[in-house]
């Protein structure tokens, strides 16, 4: 190039530009050791140009100097211009290769969800290439169809042949109708698999057509719905049942949601009148009683609540009715939340159950109840007045009969005719007590008094009571008590003695020769008493002797014809045992006499007994007053005045005064005072219970005196109420001399505790 002009400097500006094309395009080289490699051809280049233009310039042509510097410039741009175009196109190559890298990694991170996804999904795709006749599985249809890839490769013909022949045919039309039709398309399939699992598969299929309009292969998924279909199956079931139950219940089924709308009803709200659709939608309100509002909405709000604790909602609410003859119904309705999973109600089902029936009953049974009620107390107050309407007579019937009977010189039969009166009253008199006792027993109100006594001398109290009638018809009573039983029992001694009385009396009458025995023994493990009362009397038929503890119930007609009698005593009996925590039976053959035992609960009370009897002894005594006894009797009828007056002359007693009602006698008791006062109930005007609270508070001289209460009124509401009126003790009438005189010497000389006697600056 130095040497030769013209074509010669062409070749060599090729040459170079040679050069640069081959380091530029060819050579990929870091920028320093790409310049480093293109300096110095570039630099050549540079100065053969400039040294031909300066050639060029001392021979004065012009033309030839432009001509150099213009193909140095050219040389230089069209370098840059390649430089620039093969960097941008290296560039675009780098990205479209970071492009190409990034798709295929996130299409493998595509191929992992999509396989991730066919495992929880329990499905699988499938590619049929009908041209190629080659079939393409995923991994999860390999695990539908019970295949391991990783050690075979099943064709579809081995898929095929897992299904019966009758489904491999649907398989088939299946297949054909996709390409027939070329529209997407589904069916359900069974299939056995290898391990004998029968299996329901979905197969969900698309075509894939080609340009020409043609189907060149199948795409589709197959998905295991076997266990879906069997939790249809049972929900179907489920569903069935319940519907069935709520068509055909006689229960009304509501579903309330939150804001008291019907969201379903059941068939069974028909019987009120109503369509089960023409309910939903509407609100619970609309079909309530206005009345009953507050209750329901109460209801539906305790319902609604915030607490999700289980626990019975129910409220009785009156629905109006559309049906003929009933208006309005009672329903009682069971409500239960429905809550979601965070435990917050949103809606609530009521079942609703028809009561009007059992309001009507149960409205019936408070009226009725009413009335019984009423009846009871009319039979309380009939017993009441009877009782003191038969014993005001008895008073005087058997009180003078048993003062005419100690009447001396009187002529034998006039004594037989005298103890005839006297019996027949004490008759009378038991068949009235029983009656009393019978009908407290059928109240429940009979209450007992458990307090300690001694069973020795208890039992031989009790039989002494029954010498006379012993020895007068030519028996023996004997009386045994088992060494191990205790000294002292708790139990009620009055009731006790009732029973063992009962059965000492029913035993003397039965029996005409003889030895009746009375046998008590004691089980400390079960802590009863047990007393047996046997006679060698007429005996009891076995058919009849379960049928002697029911009430008005005798062993046979003659029976009370012979003997007399309610047949209320032995059924007292029992109820009094049973009271007592024991029973009763009977052991009896006819002529062969009978053994009747009984059975009551009673603590032994040796450590109480001796504190409990010396408080019985002298419960208020604080002085002894003098022997003398002044008596003051108060009774409006004359004739049980005059006894009183007989009995206290028989016994000694001549300062008895009378009193005809109760104002006399508190005007008497506020002048003198009195070591006794004997106060009547059931009096005109003023009663008993009135004079004697009024003698406690304003007589000072009587405050401390001994009240008894002496009347024919003998119920446990009488004696009650006689002890809170400020009496001290009550005898009932008639009057028994013996438990009279025994009252009177237990009181007689004592006198009572008074405030001012408790505080010695009492006034």
């Amino acid at each position: 190039m130095t040497g030769f002009d013209g074509p010669a400097q062409i070749l060599g500006m090729a040459t170079i530009s040679l050069v640069f094309a081959q380091k530029i395009v060819v050579e990929t080289l870091g920028r320093v050791r790409f310049w480093a490699n293109v300096t110095p051809p570039l630099l050549s280049a540079a100065y053969f140009q400039i040294w031909s233009a300066v050639q060029s310039a001392r021979a004065g042509n012009t033309g030839l100097v432009v001509t150099d510097l213009a193909n140095l410039i050219l040389l230089l741009l069209i370098f840059m211009m390649i430089r620039t175009a093969v960097i941008n196109r290296r560039e675009r190559w780098r990205k479209a290769n970071a492009d190409i890298a990034a798709s295929a990694t996130s299409a493998r991170e595509a191929h992992k969800i999509a396989m991730l996804a066919e495992q929880l999904a329990g499905c699988g795709h499938f590619r049929i290439d009908l041209k190629a006749e080659v079939s393409t599985f995923s991994d999860g249809l390999y695990e539908i169809y019970g295949f391991d890839n990783r050690r075979e490769a099943p064709t579809l013909q081995a898929l095929a042949d897992l299904y019966p022949e009758t489904e491999r045919a649907r398989l088939l039309d299946f297949v054909v109708a996709v390409i027939r039709t070329q529209k997407p398309a589904q069916m359900e399939a069974r299939c056995q698999l290898r391990d004998g699992r029968e299996r329901i598969i979905l197969t969900q299929a698309s075509p894939e057509i080609a340009e020409g309009g043609e189907v060149t292969a199948i795409l589709g998924v197959s998905m295991d719905i076997t266990d879906t279909r069997s939790r249809e199956t049972a929900l179907a079931e489920s569903e069935a049942r319940l519907r069935l139950l709520a068509d055909h219940v006689t229960d009304i089924v509501l579903w309330i949601s939150a804001g008291g709308k019907i969201l379903y009803a059941s068939p069974s709200v028909e019987g009120l009148g109503y369509a089960p659709q023409s309910m939903v939608g509407q609100a619970l309100a609309d079909y309530i009683l206005p009345a009953d509002y507050g209750a329901a909405t109460r209801l539906l709000n305790r319902v609604f609540d915030d607490d999700p604790a289980d626990r019975d909602l129910i409220g009785e609410f009156r629905f109006i009715s559309l049906r003929p003859g009933a208006d309005e119904v009672w329903l009682e309705g069971f409500a239960r939340a429905v809550r979601d999973p965070s435990g917050r109600p949103r809606s609530a089902v009521f079942n609703f159950r028809d009561v009007t029936r059992r309001r009507e009953l149960e409205e019936d049974l408070r009226q009725a109840k009413t009335r019984a009620e009423a009846a009871a107390q009319a039979k309380s107050e009939f017993l009441a007045n009877m009782s003191h309407e038969v014993r005001t007579p008895l008073t005087g019937v058997i009180g003078f009969s048993t003062l005419l009977s100690e009447t001396p010189d009187l002529p034998a039969q006039a004594h037989l005719y005298i103890r005839k009166v006297i019996a027949s009253g004490e008759a009378l008199l038991t068949v009235v007590n029983d009656i009393l006792d019978f009908s407290k027993l059928e109240a429940g109100q009979l209450e007992l008094d458990p307090a300690p006594f001694p069973l020795r001398g208890f039992l031989e109290d009790v039989a002494g009571l029954f010498s006379a009638q012993v020895e007068a018809r030519g028996l023996r009573l004997e009386v045994k008590v088992a060494e191990d039983a205790p000294q002292h029992l708790m139990a009620d001694r009055a009731r006790l003695q009732q029973v063992l009385a009962n059965l000492l009396s029913n035993a003397i009458k039965f029996t005409e020769k003889g030895v009746i025995r009375v046998q008590a023994r004691y089980d400390r493990v079960q802590r009863k008493l047990e007393i047996a009362v046997s006679d060698p009397g007429v005996g009891i038929q076995p058919d009849a002797a379960g049928r002697l503890f029911q009430r008005f119930t005798q062993a046979d007609g003659s029976i009370s014809r012979r003997y007399g009698g309610t047949g209320l005593g032995l059924s007292i009996c029992r109820q009094l045992t049973e009271l007592m925590g024991g029973g009763i039976d009977v052991i009896s053959a006819p002529g062969a006499g009978s053994t009747f035992t009984f059975t009551i609960l009673a603590p032994p009370a040796d450590a109480a007994v001796d504190e409990a009897m010396d408080s019985e002894a002298s419960p208020t005594t604080v002085a002894m007053a003098d022997e003398t006894s002044r008596i003051l009797v108060v009774d409006d009828l004359e004739v049980n005045r005059e006894l009183l007056r007989a009995l206290l002359l028989a016994a000694g007693q001549h300062g008895m005064e009378e009193a005809s009602s109760g104002p006399e006698a508190i005007a008497m008791a506020m002048r003198q005072p009195y070591d006794i006062i004997l106060m009547d109930l059931q009096m005109p005007g003023m009663d008993g219970f009135a004079a004697a609270r009024a003698i406690r508070q304003l007589s000072k001289e009587n405050a401390a005196t001994p009240i008894i209460a002496l009347s024919a009124n003998v119920l446990a509401e009488h004696v009650d109420e006689a002890r809170e009126a400020g009496m001290n003790d009550h005898v009932g009438k008639p009057i028994v001399p013996a438990r009279r005189f025994a009252t009177l010497n237990r009181w007689s000389g004592v006198r009572l505790q008074t405030p001012a006697d408790a505080d010695p600056r009492g006034a």
